[in-house]
C-alpha cells in the first residue's frame, strides 16, 4: 500500500464530521471539490469506498466490503 497523505486524512475527518463536501471544505479552508478529490484519492489508496452520496450530502458507509 502506498503511504497515506495527511491532507487526505484531514479531508476524510472533516467530511465525517460535517457530512457535506462544501461544509468540509469550509472547515478546512478549501473548496468542496478539493475535499472530493482528496477523498477519491484516499479511497483509491485504501481500495474501498468510505462514503455514500445522498441527496443531502455524504454518509459514512456502515459496512465495508471484505477482501
Amino acid at each position: 500500500m502506498h503511504s497515506l497523505n495527511w491532507d487526505d486524512l484531514q479531508a476524510f475527518l472533516a467530511l465525517a464530521r460535517t457530512g457535506q463536501l462544501g461544509r468540509a471544505g469550509l472547515a478546512m479552508g478549501v473548496d468542496g471539490t478539493t475535499i472530493g478529490r482528496r477523498l477519491r484519492r484516499l479511497e483509491t489508496r485504501l481500495g474501498a469506498r468510505l462514503f455514500e452520496q445522498t441527496r443531502t450530502g455524504c454518509r459514512w458507509r456502515s459496512k465495508m466490503p471484505q477482501k
